[in-house]
């Protein structure tokens, strides 16, 4: 029993940090939520005038907006993880009430509790939107695809709390990481796949990891997987250049799982240099 109130009276800062920490970010929630709701209306809407073939097609076009979604969210949600911290000068507290490794683990969850909860609204909006406009049963593949989901969620928000890690303001981290999200890793992936051609899979960027969330679909999945687009359609001659559409299923979940846990200790390890 005593070990027991012992582990309560230890978990219970965390539990106050991760109540006070959806209260206070609760706007950004709604707002978030508004949005998921505005473009569920919008794809009921175009999907009633052009109604894809099956019903996984149409998951399959509807899911594109769920990368924007998770890489939007992540920037807003997890960038003051730890910068907000020092930002504020709270990391300068002589006598804390609560330890820092808690504090931190505690916001995180608390913004990781809900973003997940957007996610899973959305899904459970596109299931719903699937079952009315084509009847029968969800494929299992629509499940396969949230798992992927809430993995790349976990990736990304390992990849924004690094950057809090180091960086001073939570504005500053915002906007490098959503840059980093949205453009970085594209225009990396396009320079690489021009110098090494299909010889080299993008598996470090994140963004192309997290095409496996709709391409998972796929039925059947990509192979190859990837297009040769010619550099010029009227002459066969001037070559092509190679665009992956996807890592493999296996591969994909591996990278993304490695890149968490990559970008989690090198988070722990600069917060805890910063400290000191």
């Amino acid at each position: 029993m005593r070990i027991n109130q012992e582990l309560l009276i230890g978990l219970k800062p965390i539990y106050n940090t991760i109540t006070f920490e959806i209260k206070k970010q609760r706007k950004k929630f709604f707002a978030f939520l508004v949005l998921i709701i505005m473009v569920s209306i919008a794809i009921a809407v175009i999907t009633g005038f052009v109604l894809p073939d099956t019903k996984l097609d149409f998951f399959f076009t509807s899911l594109v907006f769920i990368i924007f979604l998770e890489d939007f969210a992540a920037c807003l949600f997890f960038s003051a993880i730890i910068c907000s911290e020092f930002d504020k000068k709270t990391g300068y507290i002589v006598f804390p009430k609560i330890n820092k490794y808690k504090l931190i683990l505690g916001k995180y969850l608390g913004n990781l509790i809900l973003v997940i909860i957007l996610i899973t609204s959305y899904y459970i909006i596109l299931g719903l939107l699937g079952l009315f406009y084509y009847g029968g049963e969800t494929s299992i593949r629509l499940f396969y695809s949230y798992l992927i989901a809430l993995l790349y969620l976990s990736t990304l928000s390992s990849f924004v709390t690094f950057f809090s890690s180091f960086l001073k303001s939570v504005n500053g981290t915002i906007v490098i990481t959503f840059i980093l999200l949205l453009l970085g890793f594209l225009m990396i992936d396009q320079i690489i796949t021009l110098i090494f051609a299909e010889k080299f899979e993008p598996l470090y960027s994140l963004a192309f990891l997290g095409n496996l969330i709709f391409n998972i679909l796929a039925d059947p999945f990509p192979n190859p997987r990837y297009d040769k687009v010619p550099f010029d359609p009227m002459n066969p001659d001037a070559g092509s250049m190679v665009q992956w559409l996807t890592p493999s299923i296996g591969v994909g979940i591996t990278m993304l799982i490695l890149f968490t846990v990559l970008f989690f200790t090198l988070a722990a390890l600069l917060f805890k240099r910063r400290q000191l």
